[in-house]
């Protein structure tokens, strides 16, 4: 590149200067002197000024001023003056200057090496390349370069990588997470074998024992279709080469476990495969529900939502469904689902989406926890009522704060539902003091983001 001049430029004949267009020039490699002496000299009129000199950045003082100036000022000096100096033309955008980014004698020198490393001559590697043996020569002489066209059939026939041709060293980290790769491949494909080879050892085995004892296949079905189904849970997710893996899992891991289910059936008999056949279609159904949110939603915004629905609703269908078959009563069922999984939502719905200071995240889990022990024992009352259970009363109406303390409290057998009443108040003290210092915290964060 050329000299590097920063370049105002002369206006009208009154002496006044005017800034040109600076953003055109490239950076200077050292700063010049901002400011200039008291008095000077203009050499346009030849007065004599004590107004301090114009500044680099001075203001425009109209456009047919900048059009007008042709010669640039060097402001190498405290005085300027008027000099001619011809600016560098820049390079053209995209261009590659080899010289910049890496030495001929280092190129020439890694791919003498790197031709050397893989057995071959100048020659041999010319007669891959189509090229002559002295354009091989030239390049390891670093005479010249090769053409772009061959940057990827020289890379083939060394075994290097594009960027090390043209960095002209090693990639010590991509050749070391192939390697990595590679031996990560090596270990899947060793245990997938183990699995197989196992599975099938003790198929034959059992198929042996069963025909020599029975003299017929009887338990064999059960023993194959339980050993199927294993393979498809250890041996099939470890394979590379079988496309669309989970897909392929799920859909195998479900058949093998119907097959299961009617193999038990033939062997055992009796009335239970259709209540078999629900209950297992049922737990089928909440894995395929997690592979389908993770296959087509995994970025949507409610989708720890969506998954934390999916198991409610799974364990609802479950309890109906076995409610339903052992002749309990559905309404209760579902009614002990919905209790248990209130303050799971509750819970869920804090550490999910409630954007807090963890100080104040775990005092809301303390209060939530805390008021599950009254609220199960009083929704078990109105299912189940008993005769001399706690009633919301007794939650709200506390005994003395010392009885609490005492140790024949804890110990009398007459106090066992005091007991729960003291755990529920314990717990209620230690949830507001954990409530209060999460409080406290969250403002001071608040404060503290509006400051900066």
């Amino acid at each position: 590149m050329g000299e590097c001049v920063y370049s105002v430029f002369t206006g009208k004949a009154g002496g006044k200067f005017c800034r040109a267009h600076l953003s055109t020039f490239p950076q200077p490699a050292q700063a010049f002197h901002r400011k200039a002496p008291r008095r000077w000299k203009n050499p346009r009129s030849g007065r004599l000024s004590w107004k301090s000199a114009p500044r680099l950045f001075a203001k425009k003082r109209g456009s047919a001023a900048v059009d007008r100036a042709k010669a640039p000022i060097s402001l190498t000096s405290h005085r300027p003056r008027l000099t001619m100096r011809a600016q560098s033309k820049p390079k053209t955008k995209g261009a590659i200057d080899m010289t910049e980014s890496l030495q001929k004698s280092d190129f020439a020198a890694y791919i003498q090496q790197k031709r050397k490393a893989a057995g071959l001559t100048q020659e041999e590697l010319a007669r891959q390349l189509y090229v002559t043996k002295s354009t091989v020569s030239k390049w390891e002489r670093g005479v010249s370069y090769p053409d772009i066209s061959l940057v990827r059939d020289v890379c083939q026939a060394l075994s290097i990588s594009e960027h090390e041709f043209f960095t002209a060293c090693d990639d010590v980290a991509a050749k070391r997470e192939k390697r990595d790769a590679t031996a990560y491949r090596s270990l899947l494909r060793g245990w997938s074998r183990f699995f197989t080879w196992a599975y099938l050892l003790a198929a034959a085995i059992c198929l042996i024992c069963n025909l020599a004892v029975y003299h017929t296949l009887s338990w064999f079905w059960i023993v194959l279709t339980a050993l199927l189904l294993a393979w498809c849970c250890t041996g099939l997710p470890l394979e590379q080469r079988i496309p669309h893996r989970p897909f392929v899992f799920a859909v195998s891991a479900t058949g093998c476990l119907f097959l299961l289910l009617f193999a038990c059936w033939g062997y055992v008999g009796g009335a239970w495969l259709d209540f078999g056949i629900a209950v297992t279609a049922v737990c089928a159904a909440l894995p395929w529900g997690l592979f389908l949110l993770v296959k087509f939603c995994p970025k949507h915004r409610g989708f720890p939502a969506l998954v934390m629905a999916a198991v409610t609703a799974w364990t609802a269908a479950l309890v109906a469904l076995c409610t339903a078959v052992t002749g309990v009563s559905v309404a209760q069922g579902l009614s002990l689902t919905a209790m248990a999984y209130v303050p799971a939502w509750l819970l869920f719905a804090v550490a999910a989406y409630l954007p807090a200071h963890p100080c104040l995240k775990a005092g809301l889990y303390c209060l939530v926890a805390d008021f599950v022990l009254p609220f199960f024992n009083l929704t078990l009352n109105a299912l189940f009522p008993e005769p001399g259970a706690l009633t919301l009363w007794d939650y709200l109406h506390w005994p003395p704060l010392r009885d609490f303390f005492a140790p024949s409290f804890w110990q009398s057998a007459q106090n066992g539902p005091q007991i729960n009443v003291a755990v529920f108040v314990l717990g209620l003290f230690a949830s507001v003091v954990v409530l209060a210092a999460g409080i406290v915290l969250q403002v001071r964060q608040i404060r503290r983001k509006r400051k900066s």
